[in-house]
């Protein structure tokens, strides 16, 4: 019943002031991340597959989805573009209600293993595999082997990082490759949309991209509170938003921090 009346709550009722918080004492996610009930619900129209444990996948299950906003806004975009690049893609939660769009290519970034294989899954289960791409590797400065650090008790696989500075208590970590995204892709005079969420990692990733980032026209979610590199950005030609006047057309719940930035070079 406490599952029941939280889903209600989080999906039926706008934001208001202590509402996460009833929606975490009735049924929370903050338990060993494999110990949840799995499920598989509709998400943005599409089928979604995870466990009330992972508090993403709960976000999903409870919230219908924890970044409703980011994804509302990128609909009334994304007829612009011809790429979605997904970088830091964890289970797909952003790209995923995308998966079906004609002339629309799809390509995921995502190293951690756990989240690798929900989002091959989940792109699976919608017969959206084969359309788009997927690569379980870091994006970076560099082209080497490296750690990226999570942990296995907590509930959030999103915090998982490269930078093992972090405030995040992180007790394990993978073994992963990491490389340039010029390395790779070579797009020129192409409009791309670009989601980043890479838990610090942001300016070694600009740094291996700078050629496509400077050669196309770009629209960018970013989160980061380096102003160092939005510096850089500026330099580069590329306006920035702060996206808070986005708030309540598009329900941008999650953009409640300064680490959520819009940036654009057209």
């Amino acid at each position: 019943m406490r599952k029941i009346i939280a889903r209600f709550l989080g999906q039926n009722f706008p934001y208001f002031k202590g509402k996460d918080k009833i929606i975490r004492f009735l049924f929370s996610p903050d338990k060993n991340l494999n110990s949840g009930e799995k499920f598989i619900t509709t998400y943005f129209e599409k089928k979604y597959e995870g466990i009330t444990s992972n508090f993403i996948d709960w976000g999903v299950y409870i919230k219908g989805g924890l970044e409703k906003g980011l994804v509302n806004y990128i609909k009334s975009q994304i007829s612009n573009f011809e790429i979605f690049f997904d970088i830091g893609a964890n289970s797909g939660t952003i790209s995923l209600p995308f998966c079906h769009m004609k002339n629309l290519k799809i390509i995921c970034f995502e190293p951690l293993d756990i989240n690798y294989k929900k989002l091959i899954n989940n792109f699976k289960i919608n017969n959206a595999y084969d359309n788009n791409f997927f690569h379980k590797v870091a994006l970076s400065n560099k082209n080497s082997e490296t750690k990226i650090y999570f942990s296995d008790f907590h509930s959030n696989t999103g915090t998982a990082t490269m930078e093992n500075n972090l405030d995040v208590n992180h007790n394990q970590f993978e073994l992963i490759n990491q490389t340039k995204l010029d390395d790779i892709y070579k797009y020129k005079n192409k409009n791309i949309f670009i989601k980043i969420d890479i838990q610090g990692h942001e300016d070694k990733f600009v740094d291996g991209a700078l050629e496509l980032l400077n050669n196309n026209n770009i629209l960018m979610y970013l989160e980061t509170h380096n102003e160092i590199l939005l510096n850089k950005f500026k330099k580069m030609n590329y306006k920035i938003f702060y996206p808070v006047f986005l708030e309540k057309k598009f329900h941008f719940q999650s953009f409640r921090n300064s680490e959520d930035v819009i940036l654009k070079n057209f």
